[in-house]
């Protein structure tokens, strides 16, 4: 085989959407939607539990991805955010600067959600 200058990272994750929907049922779930969605995200998604579920588990699959988890960046660090053609894409949100530079990397990312199951795969392409 080759050898190739490209690394690439894959991140899954899962969401229980019922457990979300709980969670939005709750006096905190204001505070909760604006510390883990973007503005983009809220007004794409409104109160949708299984759009919203989609987003956080592609938000987790990101985070693992990089290989950070969360630490160094926030959850509504990471948008969600869609083409024309409706296709996701991943894009920087508030903070412009990722760990290990990830907010330069090429993401694909892919979401599904059915019933109470919300899942995501993230592959990014290290230069």
């Amino acid at each position: 085989m080759g050898e190739s200058t490209a690394n690439l990272r894959v991140g899954v994750d899962a969401c229980d959407v019922s457990e979300l929907r709980r969670w939005l049922s709750l006096p905190t779930a204001e505070r909760f939607l604006a510390n883990t969605y973007t503005d983009d995200e809220l007004l794409y998604c409104g109160r949708d539990a299984s759009r919203l579920g989609a987003r956080w588990a592609a938000k987790e699959a990101v985070a693992k991805a990089i290989g950070s988890g969360f630490r160094g960046i926030a959850p509504n660090d990471i948008d969600i955010a869609h083409r024309q053609d409706g296709a996701p894409v991943v894009r920087s949100g508030s903070v412009r600067k990722w760990p290990h530079g990830a907010e330069r990397w090429a993401w694909s990312v892919s979401m599904s959600h059915e019933k109470d199951l919300a899942v995501a795969v993230a592959i990014a392409v290290v230069p």
